[in-house]
C-alpha cells in the first residue's frame, strides 16, 4: 500500500492544521496568564477614573455662580479677583510679587 501525492497532501495539511491549533492554544494561554494581572489593575483604574468623574460632578454642582460677578465688566472682574487673591495671600502669610 503505497500513499499516493493527495494522500501525503491531505496527511500535511492534518498536520499543519493540528499543529497550528495547538500553537495558537498555547500562545492564547500564555498571553492570558500574563494580561490576567493587567486586567484587574485596568479595572480598578477604571473605577479610579468613574469615582474622580463623580468627585468633580459634586464639586460642580456645589459652586454656584456668582450672578452679580456675571454682570460686571472685565476691569470690575480682574480688580475684585485680584483683592481676594491679596486676601488669600495675607491669610497664607505669602507676599505677592507686584
Amino acid at each position: 500500500m503505497s500513499l499516493t501525492s493527495s494522500d501525503l497532501n491531505e496527511i500535511r495539511n492534518i498536520v499543519e492544521s493540528v499543529v497550528s491549533n495547538v500553537v495558537e492554544s498555547v500562545v492564547s494561554r500564555q498571553l492570558d496568564e500574563r494580561l490576567r494581572p493587567l486586567q484587574g489593575e485596568i479595572e480598578a483604574l477604571r473605577n479610579d477614573v468613574k469615582e474622580i468623574y463623580g468627585m468633580i460632578a459634586e464639586l460642580q454642582s456645589k459652586i454656584e455662580p456668582d450672578s452679580t460677578f456675571q454682570k460686571m465688566t472685565i476691569e470690575q472682574k480682574l480688580l475684585k479677583l485680584n483683592t481676594e487673591l491679596l486676601a488669600a495671600a495675607k491669610q497664607a502669610g505669602i507676599s505677592l510679587p507686584r
